[in-house]
């Protein structure tokens, strides 16, 4: 057998175990999971998990709309490893397959529902394409070490770690190994996993960032706990996700400096602009990098509004296909052909320049963040809004003296109290005048209600 004959063997190997290895759901009935309606005791939990892109990971119109697009490129054959992650329920039930959801339970169109992820109990390596190992047993596992519950529950030490989260935030090409989504894989290479911190200390606690201890109730009917997951999964979704929560974890992910000199005669002004990744224990944007967007914008105005300077660059990862075209669709992608997206707790700097203009010039910089593009979502019929992640605002001045005089034009503070008119007069002048005014009063009243008797 020649090289190459041995080399196109192994490659068939290949091709044929990934997709396999990518199905590692078991086969079940749905019935093995009760659906939410049935987890009173946890409706405070269930009413945070209602709105999430978890619940919605099946019917989310965005995802429909490029899956039809992905079923129609593959003659059907990337849907089923797609369903495996927005319904692993309707997949291990056998009740989807194909974009037709009229055979899904209503347990399975729930996407990634409460019991599904309280019977995962493990997950196979490497992680990710759905590698969960799911119980058939009816036993509840979660994080809780002590489970007080009607129902049979256990603790599970898994629903701990970020290889809970990966099992799915992780997404390789299923015939050719590139990765469409590396959310785990970019935790795991990071800081924030050598230093302890998994995507449940951030995703599932209040406000952004680690908000640990959470302390509640798991269930209504249980004890009150030191800490308890929120079921927000809060990410970047504004459109589709709670709104609030969305962009208060945007916000909080980067920070953007902007340095410009303060006065410049004449000339040309330089600009460096600097984002640091502060708040986020994966890369920015993550998740579908080929579909989000995150970008700079900077700009220069001077006074009579004409802009001098802008410039817009883009963070994201561009695929390519095995003809070297880029950017190429996620199931036509055979490599990764640029990433210049940014790590967790690093930096990335622009320099930019324009001419100085004879008067004030307002230099602004802006990180902004949509999950899609406008024809992406036009396309699902969805209104995606920008989000400004951060924003800076600095003046260059033509002179020193210009740049003085700005600062001696302050506003008033705000807490500062309303000073009052001095009329040179003392407490007790001012009683004896008001005293006056009275009596003037009484006496003019007096004398016209006497008149009007006559």
């Amino acid at each position: 057998m020649s090289r190459t004959t041995r080399l196109a063997a192994v490659l068939v190997v290949i091709l044929v175990a990934l997709p396999a290895a990518a199905s590692a759901l078991p086969s079940m009935p749905s019935s093995n999971f009760p659906a939410s309606t049935g987890c009173g005791c946890h409706s405070e939990l269930v009413g945070q998990w209602q709105p999430s892109m978890h619940q919605q990971a099946l019917t989310d119109p965005i995802y429909l709309s490029k899956l039809a697009e992905a079923d129609e490129a593959t003659d059907g054959e990337v849907t089923p490893f797609c369903l495996q992650c927005h319904s692993p329920i309707a997949v291990m039930a056998g009740e989807a397959e194909g974009l037709d959801h009229s055979g899904v339970s209503d347990v399975g169109m729930e996407g990634v529902t409460c019991t599904f992820c309280h019977h995962v109990t493990g997950t196979t390596d490497p992680v990710g394409n759905a590698s969960q190992i799911v119980s058939e047993e009816d036993v509840r596992v979660a994080q809780l070490k002590d489970p007080q519950a009607p129902h049979a529950a256990a603790y599970s030490q898994f629903h701990e770690t970020a290889e809970f989260c990966g099992s799915c935030h992780n997404v390789n090409h299923p015939t050719n190994g590139v990765h469409l989504e590396a959310t785990y894989t970019e935790w795991s290479e990071g800081p924030y996993a050598a230093e302890g911190v998994v995507c449940q200390d951030c995703h599932m606690t209040p406000g952004p960032g680690v908000t640990k201890p959470n302390p509640g109730k798991a269930a209504s009917t249980g004890p009150e706990r030191e800490h308890i997951y929120t079921m927000t999964f809060a990410g970047g979704n504004v459109a589709l996700g709670d709104a609030v929560l969305a962009e208060e974890r945007l916000k909080a992910a980067a920070t953007l400096e902007l340095e410009v000199p303060e006065v410049v005669e004449s000339g040309e002004v330089p600009v460096m602009t600097t984002i640091t990744n502060s708040g986020a224990g994966h890369y920015l944007p993550t998740g579908l990098t080929e579909v989000r967007q995150m970008w700079l914008e900077v700009t220069a105005t001077d006074e009579n509004g004409a802009e001098l300077l802008s410039e817009r660059r883009e963070f994201g990862t561009i695929m390519e296909d095995a003809d070297g075209n880029h950017p190429a669709e996620m199931w036509d992608a055979v490599a990764i052909y640029s990433d210049d997206r940014i790590p967790p707790q690093e930096s990335t700097s622009n320099e930019y320049s324009f001419p100085m203009a004879s008067g004030p010039v307002t230099v602004k910089a802006a990180l902004y963040y949509r999950s899609c593009s406008e024809e992406i979502a036009d396309k699902a019929g969805v209104d995606v809004p920008t989000t400004t992640m951060a924003e800076v605002t600095e003046v260059v001045y033509s002179s020193a003296e210009a740049a003085e005089a700005d600062e001696d034009v302050e506003e008033p503070e705000a807490d500062e109290e309303p000073v009052e008119a001095d009329t040179g007069l003392g407490t007790v002048e001012l009683l004896l005048i008001g005293a006056g005014v009275l009596v003037l009063g009484i006496a003019i009243y007096l004398i016209t209600r006497s008149r009007a008797k006559q």
